[in-house]
């Protein structure tokens, strides 16, 4: 058999092809430059480097800022990007223009969307919505109907995380790849199961992409589960994280928290642990809210423990569990959600009463920090449909008012 490697000029070709920027006549916050492809290494130049910064910076005691820091101008701005190809002693450019779009202004935010599932049925393992005013009543989207659907990977989703990105105007959900209902079962969706998220992305939260496989797991993981993501302002990059089971010495050993970098959802760093409990305790459901300079964590590992660190990627401290102010444990609960409410200093834990089948139970505190929660003591309303594992995001008035539009309450 001949020697198939492709020489040095044709490499060069194959990867000014390939290198792309995801939107490039739309972009609205920081980008990921590859320094590398196939072997050969790239360096990049900007026409506006006060725009789109393209070298690395360095942090003391964290990881590095990656090349790609966009600044957007007040007007809608050409930036054109060089990227230099080289290969051994071979060496060439690529032009890339991208349009940097305005930044946004400020936005006052007065209502709330859920994203979620629906359950082990026919369709119930896709993307819902409601919305709500207060928080605590909600109204289901498109008469109840899913909004989205997957009909790729498992052809289902579970767990969907809705975020607005750092600029605020671009808006993103990941989901489990993962649907129940087709009979395979829990002991394959967590050994033989899929090792990617499903990304959907849209401008305006009613206009949204065909829906997208991202592979996140290690190699050896048996599944991807319950991804969430929070924007790291230190290094300008989104924390993806999700719970895997991984095959070491031919068997798998509990979940642990996974998580991966992105600029745009499209390209990944590898995989790197994140959290794992000792004593064979799987950890699943972790969810991070941040309130003024403290990160604080809420994850399944038996209990809903609850931690704080002042970093992302930084030492956390445990500081509690939810049994202890309410004697909810994780034989009762499971997916918790975080939110704070717009007009009060007051967030609401939302917990999936799986083990009932009754779908979210809200639960209220004036403290992160003190880990105690107490159940509403006034009327709520979750809905018609039972509402399991999903997100909740603070909504303009004039977002709320266009989901309403475009899909009516129930």
């Amino acid at each position: 058999m001949g020697d198939t490697r492709l020489s040095d000029k044709d490499l060069i070709e194959s990867i000014k092809k390939e290198l792309e920027i995801p939107h490039a006549d739309d972009i609205r916050g920081n980008i990921f430059l590859p320094l590398s492809i196939k072997g050969a290494t790239i360096s990049w130049e900007t026409s506006r480097p006060d725009i789109v910064n393209v070298n690395n910076e360095k942090i003391e005691g964290y990881d590095e800022i990656p090349a790609g820091i966009v600044s957007r101008p007040e007007t809608d701005t050409p930036v054109q990007l060089t990227a230099s190809i080289t290969v051994g002693e071979l060496s060439e450019t690529k032009q890339i223009l991208l349009t940097v779009k305005a930044k946004p202004g400020e936005m006052s935010f007065q209502a709330y969307l859920m994203v979620h599932f629906t359950g082990e049925h026919e369709k119930g393992e896709q993307i819902y919505f409601a919305c709500s005013t207060d928080g605590l009543n909600w109204s289901d989207l498109n008469s109840g109907k899913p909004i989205l659907l997957s009909d790729i990977g498992e052809k289902g989703v579970r767990d969907p995380f809705v975020l607005r990105s750092a600029e605020g105007d671009r808006f993103f959900i990941i989901a489990t790849d993962l649907r129940i209902a087709n009979g395979r079962g829990w002991d394959a969706a967590q050994t033989a199961g899929s090792k990617s998220i499903i990304v959907w992305e849209s401008n305006d939260l009613v206009n949204w992409s065909v829906p997208r496989m991202i592979k996140v797991a290690p190699q050896n993981a048996g599944d991807a589960w319950a991804p969430e993501a929070i924007y790291d302002e230190k290094t300008g990059e989104y924390i993806v994280f999700w719970a895997s089971r991984v095959l070491d010495e031919g068997e798998f050993g509990t979940h642990n928290i996974y998580y991966a970098k992105t600029r745009d959802f499209y390209s990944f760093t590898n995989p790197k642990l994140f959290i794992e409990r000792q004593d064979d305790t799987h950890i699943i459901d972790t969810t991070i809210i941040k309130d003024n300079k403290m990160y604080y964590r809420y994850s399944g590992d038996g209990q809903i423990t609850i931690e704080k660190s002042e970093q992302i990627l930084g030492l956390w401290r445990k500081i509690g569990t939810l049994e202890a102010s309410t004697g909810l444990t994780g034989k009762d609960i499971e997916g918790p959600l975080i939110f704070k409410f717009h007009d009060k200093k007051e967030w609401c834990l939302l917990v999936d009463q799986y083990a009932t089948g009754k779908g979210y139970l809200p639960l209220l505190t004036r403290d992160l920090s003190s880990c105690e929660f107490e159940k509403v003591k006034t009327i709520y309303f979750l809905g018609s449909s039972i509402k399991r594992h999903g997100s909740v995001l603070s909504l303009t008035n004039e977002e709320y008012e266009t989901v309403k539009t475009k899909w009516g309450t129930n």
